[in-house]
């Protein structure tokens, strides 16, 4: 049985991916034991995978062909030091470096009691619709999750087909 943090981030992916599945008329759902197969210790599993085997294992939502060149990581956490993002966030950065991986990715964050936010790549910035934002270092933007994907369906299916730009 996992511990409690782990339930709270596993009823978060499943959030998520309701959401994805409702805006987007296709079936995303979380990756089964997700971050456990390929994660942490479990890095060198990746060189067992072929290419498609290590997409569906990729993130924390197997996404479908609308969003297949995305990556989405969730977090869930009770606190995050908000402070922190004028300077440097350890716990961002390492969120961060873990959803990176030259493909488009979304980092999808929710905060106990404080909000849902989503992080993403600068460069892909001008290609969807949102309104106020943070910018966290000089390459990325946060902003609130709410309504985001209905904003943006077009934008992310053109984005899954276009060549993305190089992150």
């Amino acid at each position: 049985m996992p511990n409690a943090a782990k339930q709270k981030g596993n009823v978060w992916e499943r959030e998520v991916a309701k959401d994805l599945s409702e805006v987007f008329a296709e079936n995303f759902m979380r990756v089964p034991n997700s971050g456990a197969y390929t994660g942490g210790a479990n890095f060198y599993r990746l060189d067992q995978l072929t290419e498609s085997q290590k997409r569906m294992m990729s993130g924390d939502i197997m996404v479908p062909p609308c969003m297949s060149r995305f990556k989405l990581e969730c977090k869930n956490y009770k606190t995050f030091d908000y402070h922190k993002l004028f300077t440097e966030n350890k716990t961002l950065d390492k969120w961060i470096k873990q959803v990176e991986s030259g493909k488009l990715w979304f980092l999808i964050i929710k905060v106990t009691r404080k909000g849902s936010y989503i992080l993403f790549h600068k460069d892909i910035a001008h290609y969807l619709r949102f309104e106020n934002y943070l910018r966290y270092t000089k390459n990325y933007i946060i902003i609130k999750y709410d309504g985001f994907w209905k904003k943006n369906v077009n934008a992310i299916e053109r984005l899954n087909e276009e060549s993305p730009p190089e992150l």
